[in-house]
C-alpha cells in the first residue's frame, strides 16, 4: 500500500508556492479588472459585476493548475466525502453562525456592512440566480483558489503558515473591512475541515452552507435589505445605541464564546470518522494513509515572492478604496 502512495505521489506532484502565488495574483488582477471595466462601460447591475468576477475566479485556478503541469483532480482534491462528514460540516457552519455575527457586529462598529446594497441587487434577479450567484459560484471558485491553490501550494514549505496566510489572504480577498474578519475565521476552519477529510468538497460544502443560508433569510425579507440599502447599514442601525447595543453585542459575544468549543469538538469529531489526526494538519509530509501529496519544492523557494506581494499590494489598495471611498 505504501509503495501504491509513493508511485502516486510521483505522478501527481501539484504546484510549488510560486506557482500558486501567480495564479492568485491573476486572478486577484482580473477580479479588479472586469470591476473597473463595468465601469468603464457604464454596467451597474450587480448581477453581471459579481458573476463576472465569480467565474474568473473558478477559471482561472483550474486554467493555472492546467498549465503548470498539475493533476486539477490531485491538486485540488476533488473526492467524495462521507455522509457524517456533511452532517458536521453543517452543523459546523450552524456553530459558527454567533462567531461570524459577532465579528460582523465589531466591523460594523467601524465600517458600513459591505454586504447589503450588493446582495439587494442581486436579489432583484430572482432566488436561483441569487442562490447561483452568492451561494454556488463562490462555494466552488473560491475553494479552488484559496484552499485548492493558495493553502496546498504553502503547505510543503510550512503548513502552519500554509494556514494562516491562506485565512488572512481569503480576508483580504473580499476587499473589504467588514468581511475581513470573520472570513479569515471560515478561512482557518475550512482548511481544517479539508484536512479532517482530505477533500476540497467539505470546505466547498461549508461555503455554500454559510452563504446559502444567508441568501435564503435574505432574500425572504428583501424589503429590509433593500430599505437599508439605501441608508448607512452599520451597527447602530441594526442593534441600536448605547445600553442597548452593549446589551446585544454582550448576548452575541457569550454565545460566541459557547459555540467556539463545539466548532473545535465538531472538528476533532470529522477527523476521527475519516480516519485521520488533526496532527497530520501540521506536517510536511502527507501520512501514509493520504491519497494526495504535497509539491515537492526546492528549499531555496519562498512563499513570499515580488506575485504574492502585487496580490496583497493589490487587495489591500481595493479595500482601503472601497472603505473610504
Amino acid at each position: 500500500m505504501e509503495e501504491y502512495y509513493k508511485e502516486n505521489y510521483e505522478q501527481n506532484p501539484g504546484m510549488s508556492a510560486r506557482a500558486g502565488n501567480r495564479i492568485l495574483c491573476i486572478t486577484t488582477v482580473v477580479m479588479i479588472g472586469i470591476q473597473f471595466l463595468m465601469i468603464f462601460l457604464g454596467v451597474y447591475d450587480t448581477l453581471p459585476l459579481v458573476l463576472g468576477t465569480q467565474l474568473s475566479v473558478i477559471l482561472i485556478p483550474i486554467i493555472g493548475a492546467l498549465i503548470s503541469g498539475a493533476d486539477v483532480k490531485e491538486t485540488f482534491r476533488i473526492r467524495p466525502v462521507p455522509l457524517k462528514t456533511v452532517v458536521f460540516s453543517f452543523l459546523i457552519i450552524l456553530c459558527s453562525y454567533p462567531i461570524v455575527a459577532l465579528l460582523n457586529l465589531i466591523s460594523m462598529l467601524f465600517v458600513e456592512n459591505a454586504v447589503a446594497a450588493t446582495a439587494a441587487g442581486i436579489y432583484n434577479h430572482g432566488f436561483v440566480v441569487s442562490m447561483l450567484v452568492m451561494a454556488v459560484c463562490p462555494a466552488i471558485g473560491e475553494e479552488f483558489l484559496m484552499r485548492g491553490v493558495v493553502y496546498r501550494s504553502y503547505k510543503k514549505k510550512s503548513p502552519v503558515l500554509a494556514l494562516v496566510l491562506s485565512a488572512v489572504i481569503f480576508g483580504l480577498l473580499h476587499m473589504n473591512f467588514n468581511q475581513m474578519p470573520y472570513a479569515i475565521y471560515l478561512g482557518l476552519i475550512m482548511v481544517l475541515m479539508m484536512e479532517a477529510s482530505d477533500s476540497i468538497i467539505t470546505p466547498m460544502l461549508m461555503h455554500f452552507f454559510m452563504n446559502g443560508i444567508s441568501t435564503l433569510s435574505g432574500f425572504f425579507s428583501e424589503e429590509t435589505i433593500e430599505d437599508m440599502s439605501g441608508a448607512a447599514y452599520n451597527v447602530e442601525s441594526v442593534l441600536g445605541s448605547g445600553d442597548e447595543m452593549k446589551f446585544a453585542l454582550a448576548s452575541v459575544g457569550i454565545l460566541a464564546v459557547i459555540m467556539i468549543p463545539l466548532v473545535i469538538l465538531l472538528i476533532k469529531a470529522t477527523f476521527r470518522v475519516n480516519g485521520r489526526k488533526l496532527s497530520d494538519a501540521f506536517q510536511k509530509e502527507e501520512p501514509v494513509y493520504s491519497r494526495s501529496a504535497l509539491p515537492e519544492v526546492d528549499d531555496s523557494e519562498n512563499i513570499l515572492d515580488v506575485w504574492l506581494v502585487i496580490a496583497i499590494l493589490v487587495m489591500v489598495v481595493i479595500t482601503a478604496m472601497n472603505t473610504f471611498m
